[in-house]
Protein backbone atom coordinates (compact mmCIF):
# COMPACT_ATOMS: atom_id res chain seq x y z
CA UNK A 1 0.00 0.00 0.00
CA UNK A 2 3.41 2.00 -0.13
CA UNK A 3 2.88 3.24 3.47
CA UNK A 4 4.98 6.28 5.34
CA UNK A 5 5.48 7.22 8.19
CA UNK A 6 4.02 10.96 9.60
CA UNK A 7 6.09 12.96 11.23
CA UNK A 8 4.25 15.46 13.40
CA UNK A 9 6.53 19.33 14.18
CA UNK A 10 6.09 21.08 17.27
CA UNK A 11 6.97 24.57 18.36
CA UNK A 12 25.26 -4.49 34.96
CA UNK A 13 24.50 -8.02 33.50
CA UNK A 14 22.53 -10.33 35.47
CA UNK A 15 22.58 -14.38 34.91
CA UNK A 16 20.54 -17.27 35.99
CA UNK A 17 22.43 -19.93 37.36
CA UNK A 18 20.83 -23.57 37.34
CA UNK A 19 21.77 -25.78 40.36
CA UNK A 20 21.13 -30.00 40.05
CA UNK A 21 20.87 -32.14 43.12
CA UNK A 22 21.86 -35.65 43.24
CA UNK A 23 20.70 -37.47 45.96
CA UNK A 24 21.24 -41.40 46.72
CA UNK A 25 17.35 -42.61 47.47
CA UNK A 26 16.70 -45.60 49.08
CA UNK A 27 13.59 -47.18 47.02
CA UNK A 28 15.30 -45.53 44.13
CA UNK A 29 13.14 -47.88 42.29
CA UNK A 30 9.83 -46.35 43.28
CA UNK A 31 11.41 -42.70 42.68
CA UNK A 32 12.61 -43.87 39.17
CA UNK A 33 9.31 -45.04 38.25
CA UNK A 34 7.13 -41.58 39.71
CA UNK A 35 9.51 -39.97 36.99
CA UNK A 36 8.96 -42.52 34.05
CA UNK A 37 5.01 -42.19 34.66
CA UNK A 38 5.54 -38.26 34.72
CA UNK A 39 7.61 -38.16 31.68
CA UNK A 40 4.85 -40.49 29.69
CA UNK A 41 2.04 -38.13 31.09
CA UNK A 42 3.95 -35.08 29.61
CA UNK A 43 4.47 -37.06 26.38
CA UNK A 44 1.31 -37.56 26.48
CA UNK A 45 -0.18 -34.25 26.85
CA UNK A 46 2.12 -32.58 23.85
CA UNK A 47 0.79 -35.77 21.72
CA UNK A 48 -2.60 -35.08 22.37
CA UNK A 49 -2.08 -31.42 22.33
CA UNK A 50 -1.03 -31.52 18.80
CA UNK A 51 -3.23 -33.83 17.21
CA UNK A 52 -6.22 -31.51 18.93
CA UNK A 53 -5.04 -28.41 17.63
CA UNK A 54 -6.24 -27.15 14.37
CA UNK A 55 -3.84 -27.88 11.75
CA UNK A 56 -3.05 -27.22 8.22
CA UNK A 57 -1.01 -29.45 5.89
CA UNK A 58 0.94 -27.90 2.74
CA UNK A 59 0.95 -30.85 0.96
CA UNK A 60 3.31 -30.74 -2.10
CA UNK A 61 4.97 -33.11 -4.27
CA UNK A 62 7.92 -34.49 -2.32
CA UNK A 63 6.55 -33.20 1.20
CA UNK A 64 4.27 -32.45 3.97
CA UNK A 65 4.47 -29.59 6.17
CA UNK A 66 2.08 -28.82 8.95
CA UNK A 67 0.97 -25.45 10.24
CA UNK A 68 -0.75 -25.06 13.20
CA UNK A 69 -3.93 -22.49 13.76
CA UNK A 70 -2.78 -19.26 15.19
CA UNK A 71 -5.18 -16.72 14.77
CA UNK A 72 -7.84 -15.27 12.90
CA UNK A 73 -11.42 -14.24 12.52
CA UNK A 74 -14.24 -16.37 11.19
CA UNK A 75 -16.27 -12.69 11.70
CA UNK A 76 -19.35 -14.73 13.16
CA UNK A 77 -19.49 -12.88 16.39
CA UNK A 78 -19.39 -8.92 15.89
CA UNK A 79 -18.34 -8.25 19.09
CA UNK A 80 -14.81 -10.03 18.55
CA UNK A 81 -13.91 -7.03 15.58
CA UNK A 82 -13.36 -4.56 18.58
CA UNK A 83 -11.31 -7.57 20.94
CA UNK A 84 -9.20 -8.36 17.90
CA UNK A 85 -8.60 -5.42 15.36
CA UNK A 86 -7.83 -2.16 15.09
CA UNK A 87 -10.13 0.78 13.10
CA UNK A 88 -7.03 2.97 12.07
CA UNK A 89 -3.33 2.46 11.55
CA UNK A 90 -2.46 3.56 15.11
CA UNK A 91 -0.47 6.64 13.73
CA UNK A 92 -2.19 7.86 11.07
CA UNK A 93 -6.51 8.09 9.85
CA UNK A 94 -4.98 7.64 6.37
CA UNK A 95 -1.96 7.37 4.10
CA UNK A 96 -2.05 11.32 3.08
CA UNK A 97 1.58 11.01 1.03
CA UNK A 98 -0.80 7.86 -1.27
CA UNK A 99 -3.32 10.97 -1.52
CA UNK A 100 -6.04 8.74 -0.30
CA UNK A 101 -8.96 10.33 -0.05
CA UNK A 102 -10.99 8.40 2.56
CA UNK A 103 -10.69 8.79 6.56
CA UNK A 104 -10.74 5.46 8.77
CA UNK A 105 -13.62 5.84 11.17
CA UNK A 106 -13.80 3.68 14.55
CA UNK A 107 -15.64 1.03 12.77
CA UNK A 108 -18.54 2.81 11.23
CA UNK A 109 -17.36 1.59 7.90
CA UNK A 110 -17.65 -1.81 9.42
CA UNK A 111 -20.99 -4.63 9.13
CA UNK A 112 -20.37 -7.96 10.73
CA UNK A 113 -23.75 -10.27 8.60
CA UNK A 114 -24.23 -13.67 7.46
CA UNK A 115 -20.70 -14.45 9.00
CA UNK A 116 -18.62 -12.18 7.09
CA UNK A 117 -17.17 -8.82 7.09
CA UNK A 118 -18.16 -6.07 5.38
CA UNK A 119 -15.55 -3.52 4.83
CA UNK A 120 -16.48 -0.40 3.15
CA UNK A 121 -16.24 3.19 1.93
CA UNK A 122 -19.04 6.18 2.47
CA UNK A 123 -19.45 9.18 0.61
CA UNK A 124 -19.27 11.82 3.36
CA UNK A 125 -17.79 15.05 4.34
CA UNK A 126 -16.17 15.07 8.17
CA UNK A 127 -13.62 17.27 9.21
CA UNK A 128 -11.25 15.20 11.70
CA UNK A 129 -7.53 14.99 12.53
CA UNK A 130 -5.32 12.64 10.65
CA UNK A 131 -3.47 12.02 13.49
CA UNK A 132 -5.58 12.13 16.76
CA UNK A 133 -2.74 12.19 19.15
CA UNK A 134 -1.50 15.84 17.82
CA UNK A 135 -3.11 18.95 17.82
CA UNK A 136 -5.18 20.42 15.00
CA UNK A 137 -2.80 22.79 13.63
CA UNK A 138 0.41 20.79 13.99
CA UNK A 139 2.44 20.06 10.32
CA UNK A 140 2.38 16.78 8.65
CA UNK A 141 5.32 16.46 6.94
CA UNK A 142 7.39 13.38 5.96
CA UNK A 143 10.92 14.11 5.83
CA UNK A 144 11.19 17.60 4.28
CA UNK A 145 7.97 17.30 2.46
CA UNK A 146 5.13 19.46 3.91
CA UNK A 147 1.49 17.49 3.70
CA UNK A 148 -0.90 20.07 5.78
CA UNK A 149 -1.93 20.40 9.00
CA UNK A 150 -3.01 17.76 10.90
CA UNK A 151 -7.07 18.69 11.10
CA UNK A 152 -8.44 18.70 7.80
CA UNK A 153 -11.63 17.50 5.27
CA UNK A 154 -12.33 14.41 4.14
CA UNK A 155 -15.32 14.18 1.84
CA UNK A 156 -15.09 9.71 1.72
CA UNK A 157 -14.43 7.58 5.17
CA UNK A 158 -13.05 4.50 4.74
CA UNK A 159 -13.13 0.47 6.60
CA UNK A 160 -9.88 -0.57 8.12
CA UNK A 161 -9.30 -3.86 10.71
CA UNK A 162 -5.37 -3.69 11.63
CA UNK A 163 -4.31 -6.67 13.76
CA UNK A 164 -3.67 -5.47 17.67
CA UNK A 165 -1.96 -9.38 17.70
CA UNK A 166 1.90 -8.75 15.80
CA UNK A 167 3.05 -12.34 13.74
CA UNK A 168 6.61 -13.31 12.54
CA UNK A 169 6.73 -15.40 9.45
CA UNK A 170 3.68 -17.87 9.13
CA UNK A 171 0.80 -18.74 6.20
CA UNK A 172 -1.54 -15.89 6.26
CA UNK A 173 -5.48 -16.39 4.15
CA UNK A 174 -8.12 -13.96 3.74
CA UNK A 175 -11.41 -15.03 1.94
CA UNK A 176 -13.03 -12.77 -0.12
CA UNK A 177 -15.08 -10.97 -2.57
CA UNK A 178 -13.73 -7.88 -3.63
CA UNK A 179 -15.60 -4.79 -4.25
CA UNK A 180 -16.27 -3.87 -7.80
CA UNK A 181 -16.71 0.30 -7.98
CA UNK A 182 -13.85 2.58 -9.96
CA UNK A 183 -11.29 3.82 -7.53
CA UNK A 184 -11.83 1.82 -4.68
CA UNK A 185 -8.39 0.75 -3.29
CA UNK A 186 -8.61 -2.85 -1.58
CA UNK A 187 -5.73 -4.82 0.03
CA UNK A 188 -4.42 -7.62 2.50
CA UNK A 189 -1.51 -6.83 3.97
CA UNK A 190 1.30 -7.22 6.68
CA UNK A 191 2.98 -3.71 8.00
CA UNK A 192 5.77 -3.53 10.60
CA UNK A 193 9.87 -3.73 11.07
CA UNK A 194 12.09 -1.19 10.65
CA UNK A 195 11.87 1.17 8.35
CA UNK A 196 8.46 0.51 7.06
CA UNK A 197 8.15 -3.05 5.85
CA UNK A 198 5.46 -4.36 4.37
CA UNK A 199 4.32 -7.44 2.26
CA UNK A 200 1.29 -6.91 0.36
CA UNK A 201 0.20 -10.49 -0.10
CA UNK A 202 -2.91 -8.66 -2.14
CA UNK A 203 -3.46 -4.96 -3.75
CA UNK A 204 -7.16 -4.68 -5.91
CA UNK A 205 -8.69 -1.84 -7.97
CA UNK A 206 -12.30 -1.82 -8.42
CA UNK A 207 -11.89 -0.97 -12.53
CA UNK A 208 -9.67 -3.64 -12.55
CA UNK A 209 -11.65 -5.83 -12.34
CA UNK A 210 -9.30 -9.22 -13.48
CA UNK A 211 -5.81 -8.25 -11.83
CA UNK A 212 -4.34 -8.81 -8.55
CA UNK A 213 -1.05 -6.75 -7.84
CA UNK A 214 1.51 -8.38 -4.72
CA UNK A 215 4.58 -6.07 -3.79
CA UNK A 216 6.93 -6.43 -1.09
CA UNK A 217 8.90 -2.79 0.52
CA UNK A 218 12.20 -3.01 2.08
CA UNK A 219 14.40 -0.02 1.16
CA UNK A 220 16.17 -2.08 -2.33
CA UNK A 221 16.18 -5.18 -0.42
CA UNK A 222 14.05 -6.81 -3.05
CA UNK A 223 15.87 -6.36 -6.04
CA UNK A 224 14.73 -8.39 -9.58
CA UNK A 225 15.47 -8.12 -13.01
CA UNK A 226 12.86 -7.08 -15.17
CA UNK A 227 12.33 -8.06 -18.96
CA UNK A 228 15.50 -6.35 -20.12
CA UNK A 229 17.51 -7.08 -17.65
CA UNK A 230 17.27 -3.58 -15.16
CA UNK A 231 16.81 -4.10 -11.63
CA UNK A 232 13.63 -3.05 -9.85
CA UNK A 233 11.62 -3.46 -6.68
CA UNK A 234 9.88 -6.87 -6.55
CA UNK A 235 6.33 -6.31 -7.60
CA UNK A 236 3.93 -5.95 -10.23
CA UNK A 237 0.17 -6.83 -11.18
CA UNK A 238 -0.80 -10.56 -12.77
CA UNK A 239 -3.41 -11.04 -15.03
CA UNK A 240 -6.42 -13.50 -13.93
CA UNK A 241 -8.95 -15.34 -15.86
CA UNK A 242 -11.80 -14.65 -14.18
CA UNK A 243 -13.07 -11.61 -11.77
CA UNK A 244 -12.52 -11.26 -8.01
CA UNK A 245 -15.69 -8.77 -7.20
CA UNK A 246 -17.95 -12.12 -8.86
CA UNK A 247 -17.29 -14.45 -6.06
CA UNK A 248 -15.65 -15.14 -3.42
CA UNK A 249 -11.74 -16.39 -3.96
CA UNK A 250 -8.71 -16.84 -1.39
CA UNK A 251 -5.66 -15.02 -1.60
CA UNK A 252 -2.70 -15.57 0.67
CA UNK A 253 1.06 -15.33 1.43
CA UNK A 254 3.62 -17.49 2.91
CA UNK A 255 6.22 -15.90 4.85
CA UNK A 256 9.16 -17.86 5.43
CA UNK A 257 13.10 -17.19 6.40
CA UNK A 258 14.55 -15.67 3.09
CA UNK A 259 11.12 -15.75 0.46
CA UNK A 260 7.73 -15.17 0.67
CA UNK A 261 5.15 -16.65 -1.81
CA UNK A 262 1.69 -15.38 -3.02
CA UNK A 263 -1.12 -17.48 -3.72
CA UNK A 264 -4.09 -16.98 -5.22
CA UNK A 265 -6.97 -20.19 -4.55
CA UNK A 266 -3.72 -22.22 -3.49
CA UNK A 267 -1.58 -22.24 -6.50
CA UNK A 268 1.50 -19.54 -6.61
CA UNK A 269 1.64 -16.53 -8.17
CA UNK A 270 4.67 -15.03 -7.44
CA UNK A 271 8.21 -15.43 -4.98
CA UNK A 272 10.05 -12.81 -3.47
CA UNK A 273 13.51 -13.55 -2.41
CA UNK A 274 13.16 -11.42 0.38
CA UNK A 275 14.68 -11.33 4.03
CA UNK A 276 12.00 -10.15 6.60
CA UNK A 277 12.94 -11.18 11.01
CA UNK A 278 11.00 -8.13 12.05
CA UNK A 279 6.87 -8.97 13.70
CA UNK A 280 4.32 -7.54 11.98
CA UNK A 281 0.37 -6.35 11.81
CA UNK A 282 -1.67 -7.99 9.46
CA UNK A 283 -4.20 -5.28 7.50
CA UNK A 284 -6.90 -5.49 5.34
CA UNK A 285 -8.55 -2.07 4.37
CA UNK A 286 -10.47 -0.55 1.36
CA UNK A 287 -8.97 3.45 0.45
CA UNK A 288 -9.94 5.31 -1.89
CA UNK A 289 -7.26 6.10 -4.76
CA UNK A 290 -7.21 9.72 -6.11
CA UNK A 291 -6.48 10.28 -9.81
CA UNK A 292 -3.38 12.17 -9.22
CA UNK A 293 -1.95 9.51 -6.70
CA UNK A 294 -0.59 5.40 -6.44
CA UNK A 295 -3.09 3.26 -8.31
CA UNK A 296 -5.04 6.18 -9.90
CA UNK A 297 -7.65 6.64 -10.95
CA UNK A 298 -10.12 7.78 -8.68
CA UNK A 299 -13.53 7.19 -7.85
CA UNK A 300 -16.55 8.56 -10.43
CA UNK A 301 -18.00 11.37 -7.82
CA UNK A 302 -21.08 11.06 -8.76
CA UNK A 303 -21.22 7.32 -7.08
CA UNK A 304 -23.19 7.78 -3.54
CA UNK A 305 -23.32 3.97 -2.92
CA UNK A 306 -20.09 1.68 -3.25
CA UNK A 307 -19.71 -2.11 -3.50
CA UNK A 308 -17.97 -3.38 0.30
CA UNK A 309 -15.40 -6.15 0.55
CA UNK A 310 -16.91 -8.72 1.89
CA UNK A 311 -14.47 -10.90 3.95
CA UNK A 312 -15.54 -14.81 4.80
CA UNK A 313 -12.84 -15.05 7.24
CA UNK A 314 -9.07 -14.59 7.79
CA UNK A 315 -6.61 -17.06 8.95
CA UNK A 316 -3.10 -17.12 10.58
CA UNK A 317 -0.72 -20.38 10.61
CA UNK A 318 2.21 -21.10 12.22
CA UNK A 319 4.48 -23.94 11.73
CA UNK A 320 5.39 -23.93 15.68
CA UNK A 321 3.07 -25.57 17.97
CA UNK A 322 3.79 -23.52 20.63
CA UNK A 323 0.42 -21.72 21.87
CA UNK A 324 -2.26 -22.20 23.25
CA UNK A 325 -4.82 -24.87 21.99
CA UNK A 326 -7.00 -22.79 19.26
CA UNK A 327 -9.73 -24.65 17.22
CA UNK A 328 -12.30 -23.42 14.97
CA UNK A 329 -15.73 -24.99 15.00
CA UNK A 330 -17.29 -24.02 11.73
CA UNK A 331 -21.11 -23.37 12.51
CA UNK A 332 -23.34 -25.71 10.41
CA UNK A 333 -25.20 -24.25 7.96
CA UNK A 334 -23.80 -20.51 9.30
CA UNK A 335 -22.82 -19.37 5.46
CA UNK A 336 -21.84 -20.86 2.81
CA UNK A 337 -19.78 -18.93 0.25
CA UNK A 338 -18.25 -21.63 -2.68
CA UNK A 339 -15.12 -20.59 -4.35
CA UNK A 340 -14.82 -19.05 -7.33
CA UNK A 341 -11.62 -20.38 -8.26
CA UNK A 342 -10.47 -17.46 -10.65
CA UNK A 343 -6.83 -18.55 -11.77
CA UNK A 344 -4.08 -16.60 -13.12
CA UNK A 345 -3.87 -16.16 -16.94
CA UNK A 346 -0.50 -16.49 -17.33
CA UNK A 347 2.72 -16.24 -15.41
CA UNK A 348 5.53 -13.51 -15.66
CA UNK A 349 8.98 -14.72 -14.88
CA UNK A 350 9.84 -11.69 -12.68
CA UNK A 351 7.29 -12.52 -10.66
CA UNK A 352 7.04 -16.29 -10.52
CA UNK A 353 10.70 -16.81 -10.87
CA UNK A 354 11.95 -19.90 -12.42
CA UNK A 355 9.37 -23.02 -12.89
CA UNK A 356 11.82 -25.29 -11.44
CA UNK A 357 10.79 -23.35 -8.35
CA UNK A 358 7.72 -24.49 -8.41
CA UNK A 359 7.97 -28.30 -9.77
CA UNK A 360 7.19 -29.67 -5.97
CA UNK A 361 3.58 -27.00 -5.79
CA UNK A 362 0.99 -28.87 -4.25
CA UNK A 363 -2.41 -28.43 -2.01
CA UNK A 364 -3.24 -26.70 0.81
CA UNK A 365 -5.85 -28.90 2.92
CA UNK A 366 -7.37 -27.95 6.74
CA UNK A 367 -10.57 -30.06 8.18
CA UNK A 368 -12.98 -28.46 10.78
CA UNK A 369 -15.45 -30.47 13.14
CA UNK A 370 -18.58 -28.53 12.83
CA UNK A 371 -20.88 -27.67 15.29
CA UNK A 372 -23.43 -30.86 14.34
CA UNK A 373 -20.11 -33.34 14.07
CA UNK A 374 -18.95 -33.20 10.44
CA UNK A 375 -16.19 -32.81 9.30
CA UNK A 376 -15.12 -30.09 6.79
CA UNK A 377 -12.28 -30.02 4.00
CA UNK A 378 -10.87 -27.28 3.02
CA UNK A 379 -8.59 -28.39 0.11
CA UNK A 380 -7.03 -25.55 -1.82
CA UNK A 381 -5.47 -25.72 -5.05
CA UNK A 382 -6.65 -28.65 -6.44
CA UNK A 383 -6.48 -29.10 -10.36
CA UNK A 384 -8.69 -31.13 -12.42
CA UNK A 385 -6.13 -34.02 -12.30
CA UNK A 386 -5.20 -34.07 -8.90
CA UNK A 387 -5.70 -37.08 -7.09
CA UNK A 388 -6.80 -36.07 -3.50
CA UNK A 389 -8.70 -39.42 -1.16
CA UNK A 390 -9.75 -39.08 2.29
CA UNK A 391 -10.49 -41.72 4.66
CA UNK A 392 -12.55 -41.19 8.18
CA UNK A 393 -11.96 -44.06 10.85
CA UNK A 394 -13.62 -44.55 14.22
CA UNK A 395 -11.90 -45.32 17.54
CA UNK A 396 -11.42 -48.86 16.43
CA UNK A 397 -10.04 -47.96 12.89
CA UNK A 398 -13.37 -48.99 10.91
CA UNK A 399 -13.74 -47.45 8.00
CA UNK A 400 -16.35 -44.45 8.25
CA UNK A 401 -16.22 -43.09 4.78
CA UNK A 402 -13.61 -42.65 2.12
CA UNK A 403 -13.55 -41.20 -1.32
CA UNK A 404 -12.08 -38.93 -3.53
CA UNK A 405 -11.60 -34.41 -3.10
CA UNK A 406 -13.23 -33.06 -6.08
CA UNK A 407 -13.98 -29.74 -4.90
CA UNK A 408 -12.26 -27.01 -2.62
CA UNK A 409 -14.78 -27.17 -0.01
CA UNK A 410 -16.04 -30.70 1.10
CA UNK A 411 -17.85 -32.30 4.02
CA UNK A 412 -18.01 -35.43 4.73
CA UNK A 413 -21.71 -37.27 5.04
CA UNK A 414 -20.47 -39.23 8.54
CA UNK A 415 -20.77 -37.63 12.12
CA UNK A 416 -17.17 -37.67 13.33
CA UNK A 417 -17.31 -39.05 16.61
CA UNK A 418 -14.54 -38.88 19.16
CA UNK A 419 -11.32 -40.14 18.70
CA UNK A 420 -12.12 -40.49 15.32
CA UNK A 421 -9.05 -40.20 12.68
CA UNK A 422 -9.36 -38.18 8.92
CA UNK A 423 -6.22 -39.45 6.55
CA UNK A 424 -5.82 -37.44 3.16
CA UNK A 425 -3.67 -38.93 0.37
CA UNK A 426 -2.32 -36.91 -2.17
CA UNK A 427 0.52 -37.55 -4.77
CA UNK A 428 1.56 -40.69 -2.37
CA UNK A 429 1.84 -38.23 0.32
CA UNK A 430 -0.18 -38.62 3.83
CA UNK A 431 -1.57 -36.31 6.48
CA UNK A 432 -3.94 -37.50 9.31
CA UNK A 433 -5.53 -36.24 12.16
CA UNK A 434 -7.46 -37.22 15.30
CA UNK A 435 -10.39 -35.43 16.12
Amino acid sequence: MHKSNFICCKGAKSRRFCKTYFVILSDFASSWQKFRNSILTLLLFIYVSQIKSQVLWQMNKDTVITFYYNDGDEFSDEKNLKEKWGSWYGWARSIYTNKEQQYYTDYQNHEVKNGALNLFVSKKNINARIIDQYGDNDSIKNGNRFYGVNKRNFKYTGGLITSKKQFLKGYFEIKFKAPKDKGLWSAFWLYGGSPNEEIDIMELKGERHNQTHVETHCGNCDMVRNVIGLKRSFGGWINLNGKLNEGFNIVSGLWEDNEVRYYLNGRCLAVSKVKFDKPKNLVANVALADNNGPFHPGPDTNVVNFSPLVIDYIRVWTKENKFAIKTILAEEGEKKYPIADVKSKHVEKMLYGKKSEHKNDGIFVSAFKNSAGFIEIYCNGLNKTDNCYIKLFDSSSKILFEGKIKTSEFKIPVIAAENCKLEIMYNNKKAERIF
